[in-house]
């Protein structure tokens, strides 16, 4: 597996016993919950959310397509370091590569990793549907940001 050399954002998080099963090892789905949370932190940390809006001004980033591959498993009060690399953006949709690492290891082992598509969309008032929309250029400017600094 490549993995890139610079992300583009680190969280940190604890395997926590209700989140293991009866071996004492963490049940896979719970790694698409570690990085859900980690992809929040990074949209808090660019000032946004990953659903915003209220009434007929509601906008959010449903999933198109979530990947992973397990390689080592995880344990009760392991320390994990998820981290974002973003792969692609596009007109409506964002695709990042995620990297789930034992952080308590001398050398950070790779225990998961997978790719994530999202994309946005906007709740259009006259039929109360959720549809496809652009991503709004103040956005794509502020992803441009983060990516270019990883590029060099």
């Amino acid at each position: 597996m490549d993995i890139p050399e610079q992300f583009h954002f680190e969280y940190l998080r604890r395997v926590e016993f209700s989140d293991t099963d009866m071996a004492g090892i963490i049940h896979f789905a719970n790694y698409f919950r570690y990085v859900e949370s980690a992809e929040h932190a990074f949209w808090r940390s660019l000032g946004r959310s990953i659903h915003s809006g209220k009434g007929e001004d509601q906008h959010g980033w449903p999933r198109l397509n979530v990947s992973c591959s397990f390689f080592k498993p995880t344990r009760f009060e392991q320390l994990l370091k998820i981290r974002l690399h973003i792969q692609e953006v596009r007109n409506t949709t964002i695709c990042y590569g995620f990297y789930v690492f034992d952080d308590q290891e001398p050398e950070p082992a790779l225990v998961a990793a997978g790719e994530m598509t999202i994309i946005h969309v906007a709740l259009k008032p006259n039929s109360g549907n959720l549809e496809k929309a652009p991503i709004p250029d103040d956005l794509r400017d502020q992803l441009n940001k983060v990516i270019a600094p990883a590029s060099n």
